[in-house]
């Protein structure tokens, strides 16, 4: 009788456990698909399905979705990351997680900064000065990459043309003599240009043609505009991109200057559509005139270029002639197919 006894009690615990355990996962069910992280990303019929009998092997499902989700595709990380309970103390305890968003800036998300070195950045460049990449400092590249490369003229892409240490030393030494600095130093800004080509997606040897004009390689020189450092930067516009190194101070730092500066010219030269557009609104003379800027620049770009071996683009005239006349042909077909006109070649 004793055992017997004993048997219905063990029953009786087994039974209220799995009750237990069944309300756990209800209660769990719940808040998984009302979670609005899952309602903003997943497929109606994967949300569907975690609602019914099909839980376990749904979740499952999902869990893959979600976690191959936000290991490639960073704007998800950083919306999922933000939506987590603790993501606001997350934010307080991390020097690395900044609000960048500016007006103007349509379609710039808070981001969370990486380091340089971390195992974030997946193909490491060869420098001639290598003591650049244990630098501690934030990467540009989780704000640079919210700008589409399909949006980027293919004459400001990487020509690749400095991965190669040998043709980073020609280009300092070049510099160097050019512009009367320290070869040493040029090499340095030139590592810091190879760097942060790779985390804009954009040809160091234009960021380093960009330096040359607007600062001669002076790393603390002060318009009389308040454009500041290597790459000139208007710091009273574009104050909070320095932000995440410590604030406009930063500026006269390289490894801070030249990455918002480069980040700048790459969001220029999508807003305008091509490279001397965006070189033009980088110098501030979109509307006014640039004074010859970005034909100087693309000069001393095509001559780093030439001097590397490069293959030399057209003539910059002739590319800024196509782009007003692609600009005109493409408004002219607009208007006829308003008035619905139809026009074939001849």
């Amino acid at each position: 009788m004793k055992k017997f006894l004993e048997q219905l009690n063990e029953q009786a615990a087994l039974k209220a456990r799995s009750q237990t355990k069944r309300d756990r996962i209800r209660t769990f069910q719940k808040a998984f698909v009302s979670h609005p992280l899952l309602k903003k990303y997943l497929p109606t019929r994967l949300s569907f399905a975690i609602s019914t009998k099909q839980f376990i092997q749904s979740t499952a499902v999902i869990a893959v979705f979600l976690v191959t989700g936000i290991a490639v595709n960073e704007p998800l990380r950083n919306d999922f990351l933000r939506q987590l309970p603790w993501s606001d103390e997350l934010d307080a305890e991390n020097a690395d997680a900044f609000d960048l968003s500016q007006p103007g800036e349509a379609g710039i998300r808070p981001v969370i900064f990486s380091y340089l070195g971390s195992s974030q950045m997946n193909v490491k460049p060869s420098l001639i000065e290598p003591s650049i990449m244990q630098l501690s400092v934030p990467s540009i590249a989780p704000l640079a990459n919210q700008i589409h490369l399909g949006k980027i003229d293919p004459q400001a892409q990487d020509t690749r043309l400095l991965d190669s240490v040998i043709n980073q030393g020609k280009v300092a030494n070049l510099m160097a003599e050019k512009y009367k600095v320290d070869v040493n130093v040029l090499k340095k800004y030139i590592s810091h240009a190879v760097i942060v080509g790779k985390e804009v997606s954009i040809d160091p040897v234009l960021i380093i043609a960009v330096m040359a004009i607007e600062s001669n390689f002076n790393p603390i020189v002060q318009s009389p505009a308040g454009a500041q450092g290597l790459m000139q930067v208007m710091t009273s516009i574009h104050a909070n991109k320095f932000t995440p190194y410590g604030g406009v101070q930063a500026a006269f730092k390289p490894e801070a200057n030249i990455r918002v500066g480069a980040y700048i010219l790459k969001y220029f030269i999508a807003q305008a559509g091509n490279l001397p557009g965006g070189l033009r609104f980088y110098v501030g003379g979109a509307h006014a005139g640039d004074g010859g800027y970005a034909s100087k620049v693309l000069q001393e770009r095509d001559t780093l270029i030439g001097f590397l071996g490069g293959s030399v683009p057209r003539d910059n005239r002739d590319l800024e002639s196509a782009d007003v006349s692609q600009a005109q042909q493409s408004q002219s077909q607009g208007i006829f197919k308003f008035l619905g006109i139809h026009l074939t070649d001849s």
